[in-house]
């Protein structure tokens, strides 16, 4: 296998949750353009279907299926699909989750549960079902699990978001120290505040935030681009990673350091 072509996802069944917009639209697209078969779930089903129409016309395979993360059911529901159609999954991505921003002691006991439960517990019985399903089809697999430079370093009005992201990158840990002997590697990548609507929103609304922004991005950079995300997922992903599990790669514009 030469070296370029480890980078290559083809005929590999790749599961993106949360892909309907963002960060797991632009990770699903570029899976497509590696060669992946895709899977996708969210509960924007409007946005499943529009992209995987755009696959399917650029003569891909997509497969989408409504997709509720806060249930355990829905999540079993969805990967025992996945399997029906393809017959197994290569690389399982939890990149849905959910935030709402505010100050720490001005949490509810209900918003702390959502923002917990759609970061964290989705992730772990998100990665438990499908590492139950790579270890029946022996062939391995491996799951990228999409986290925060906020589970890295402070993040003033984001407190259960931050401690759900903390939790997933040493969660992420154990599991790459348990799978190992059946082929399954396990990943983190932890994003800086990428461009989506709301973030070019805040952007607009708050100079502050703006500012800081500008700031603590080493580059000078600003926002991050989906597609600068989605890039280091698909690396991940192929046998260009073979040698790399257990690992948080923090994509930040050396924010944390």
């Amino acid at each position: 296998m030469s070296s370029l072509s480890r980078f290559s996802l083809e005929d590999q069944v790749v599961v993106v949750t949360g892909a309907g917009r963002g960060i797991g639209r632009a990770i699903a697209l570029d899976a497509f353009r590696s060669g992946a078969r895709l899977a996708i779930g969210s509960r924007t089903l409007t946005e499943l279907k529009s992209l995987t129409q755009e696959i399917e016309n650029a003569g891909g395979e997509c497969y989408h299926r409504e997709l509720d993360i806060l249930s355990v059911d829905s999540i079993r529901g969805f990967v025992e699909s996945v399997v029906d159609r393809y017959g197994r999954i290569d690389t399982l991505v939890n990149n849905a989750g959910y935030n709402k921003l505010a100050g720490f002691l001005d949490y509810d006991e209900a918003e702390y549960d959502l923002i917990v439960d759609a970061n964290l517990k989705s992730v772990f019985f998100g990665s438990q079902i499908a590492a139950k399903q790579m270890i029946a089809q022996v062939t391995g697999g491996s799951i990228i699990n999409i986290s925060s430079q906020a589970g890295v370093i402070a993040a003033p009005e984001r407190g259960p978001y931050s401690g759900a992201k903390a939790g997933v990158n040493n969660m992420n840990k154990t599991m790459a120290a348990e799978w190992p002997k059946h082929g399954i590697r396990v990943n983190v990548v932890a994003p800086t505040v990428t461009r989506t609507p709301l973030a070019e929103k805040a952007m607009k609304d708050s100079d502050a935030f703006a500012k800081t922004i500008q700031e603590r991005n080493l580059l000078r950079r600003g926002l991050a681009e989906p597609e600068e995300i989605s890039a280091p997922v698909i690396f991940l992903a192929s046998q260009a990673a073979s040698m790399i599990t257990g690992h948080t790669l923090v994509v930040d514009g050396g924010w944390t350091i």
